[in-house]
């Protein structure tokens, strides 16, 4: 067989080397992709979570706010409050519009595990307010409040035991309360 000098073309050994090099290339474009997603994925379920709490806060503050000052009591260090709160179906008395206390509700929230429990002691009826909760405050200006804040911590861990965000977000929220 004779050897030619000017024919064209790779060999056996170039070809595996330019596609072991293609590889580290694709798998390191791969890896940045990958960790790039999930960077996306943890500040996206940290909006989430962030939303989540701010609404289940608001929805707190806003019952909280229709009480009165003698009317809302602190439990448990801090982390639970118990008011009364008007019914929604009848909230006022004629003529004067004042607040109809006799058919008002008793409302509880507390922390149950990861969740913010809402307790209507009246009716017995429980709902899920928020989630995700690693603590909360409640908090009063006197033992009368006129304004009550609420702290709220939230974090979730995933099933790989990643704990998103790294460090608890706080969210925190005054309600002035409204009726004498």
């Amino acid at each position: 067989m004779k050897i030619l000098r000017n024919e064209k073309g790779f060999t056996v050994l170039e070809l595996l080397v330019v596609s072991g090099i293609s590889l580290v290339i694709a798998s390191a474009i791969f890896m940045a992709m990958r960790l790039g997603s999930e960077q996306l994925e943890g500040a996206d379920l940290k909006m989430t979570i962030q939303d989540s709490a701010r609404e289940g806060l608001y929805k707190m503050l806003q019952e909280i706010r229709e009480s009165a000052p003698s009317r809302i009591s602190f439990g448990n260090g801090g982390t639970g409050i118990q008011f009364t709160a008007p019914d929604p179906n009848n909230p006022a008395t004629a003529p004067n519009y004042s607040v109809n206390w006799a058919a008002a509700h008793t409302v509880q929230y507390s922390l149950a595990g990861s969740q913010i429990r809402r307790s209507n002691l009246t009716t017995n009826q429980n709902s899920i307010i928020a989630n995700d909760v690693t603590g909360i405050t409640f908090a009063g200006n006197a033992p009368q409040p006129t304004v009550v804040t609420v702290t709220m911590n939230v974090q979730r861990t995933l099933k790989n035991s990643r704990v998103v965000p790294s460090v608890p977000l706080q969210i925190t929220g005054q309600a002035k309360i409204r009726n004498p």
